[in-house]
């Protein structure tokens, strides 16, 4: 077995193990634990289909030729689920998700013909494949050759690695999804950006002298051992556990506050939102708030945490959402858009907008504008 085969084979061996983990974890919303799964699943059986291929074991097996390539299209719409989960908290498939399926479905209506064809027909035909690897991207099983199948399924993952890179930026100080499930994403991002540039410029290239598939099966099995080796190290993804939750754990308070001290600092608090107004600024941060109070960062969040039961930021979407409820009741925010409205009261997001909106009023900030407007 070459190292190219092993690589592809712990590649397998890892995102197995990660599947497995994502079945049996019970916590996480439904949506992005499917997308999640389906992007898991995606990738490991496209690098098994590489494993079979680079030890020959297609030959024993060649019913699983090919089976890969549906895999390999559907696997940028998975990316692509699992980026507006995480993101923009998508919880089900739209029209637009149903159409993108057709791509990967069509391609398995197209690949039929091969497909069923005889054991001794797909092993005469792979001897020969396999004596020059580089055919295999050249070769025509469907309607379409594989070269053509390869350009548009790299350029389709390359739009939506760059589309997700722009959405982390754009997101990147989201309060309802976690740092390290955002840092995670643009990771993820990154590397499926790198792998199907490269890609991409293999296929452009390409020359006699240029193992290309060789390269491309140790580029897709070396970029899946990246990802699951970096998604080991990301508990807090792989098993969900929330940022809230590790902030429990992290902000049990270490410092003891009389009875006076907590009213001198919930008075001193609530002070300073009657007051300024700066915390309606989206660039607000704890230091902002620590600097006025002459109070060291990290002595506040704990302080906050013992006071108002909250860390920083839940207070501060509190404190946003109580001016936004005030402001909503004025007849000179009644034209606002609820972006406009979100952007005014410190929100970059309205997903974010709306979650804290609903938490704080039991409805949504369209809905509460309807019940003003009944009133």
């Amino acid at each position: 077995m070459d190292l190219s085969s092993v690589v592809s084979l712990v590649g397998t061996s890892f995102g197995l193990l990660a599947i497995l983990i994502a079945i049996l974890k019970k916590r996480g919303d439904f949506f992005k634990k499917t997308s999640f799964l389906v992007m898991l699943i995606c990738l490991t059986y496209y690098c098994f289909m590489v494993f079979i291929v680079d030890s020959r074991k297609v030959l024993e097996f060649p019913h699983f030729f090919r089976t890969g390539s549906p895999f390999f299209y559907l696997l940028p719409i998975a990316i692509l689920w699992v980026g507006q989960a995480y993101l923009f908290d998508k919880k089900k498939l739209k029209r637009t998700d149903f159409f993108l399926l057709l791509i990967p479905f069509i391609h398995i209506l197209e690949n039929i013909p091969f497909y069923l064809q005889s054991t001794a027909q797909k092993v005469s035909y792979l001897e020969s494949l396999i004596a020059d690897r580089d055919q295999i991207i050249y070769a025509n099983e469907g309607l379409l050759p594989t070269s053509i199948h390869f350009v548009i399924q790299l350029s389709f993952g390359l739009i939506v690695s760059a589309y997700l890179i722009y959405c982390t930026h754009q997101e990147k100080t989201k309060k309802d999804s976690s740092n390290a499930e955002t840092s995670w994403l643009k990771a993820l991002a990154y590397v499926f950006l790198a792998f199907y540039i490269i890609g991409i410029s293999l296929l452009i290239f390409d020359s006699q002298t240029l193992q290309i598939h060789q390269m491309a099966s140790w580029l897709f099995g070396i970029m899946l051992v990246v990802q699951l080796f970096f998604l080991f190290f990301r508990p807090e993804v792989l098993y969900d556990i929330k940022e809230s939750e590790k902030e429990k754990i992290s902000m049990t308070p270490i410092i003891s506050l009389e009875e006076n001290e907590v009213n001198q600092y919930r008075q001193a608090i609530e002070e300073y939102f009657k007051i300024n107004d700066d915390f309606l600024n989206t660039e607000f941060r704890q230091q902002h708030l620590a600097e006025h109070l002459n109070i060291p960062k990290n002595r506040l969040s704990q302080i906050i945490n013992q006071v108002f039961d909250k860390n920083f930021n839940q207070l501060i979407n509190e404190k946003r959402i109580e001016v936004a409820i005030e402001r909503l009741e004025s007849k000179a925010w009644r034209n606002l858009t609820i972006e406009g409205v979100a952007q005014m009261v410190g929100f970059k997001s309205r997903t974010t907008f709306n979650k804290a909106f609903q938490e704080k009023t039991g409805l949504t900030p369209s809905q509460f504008r309807k019940q003003m407007a009944k009133a």
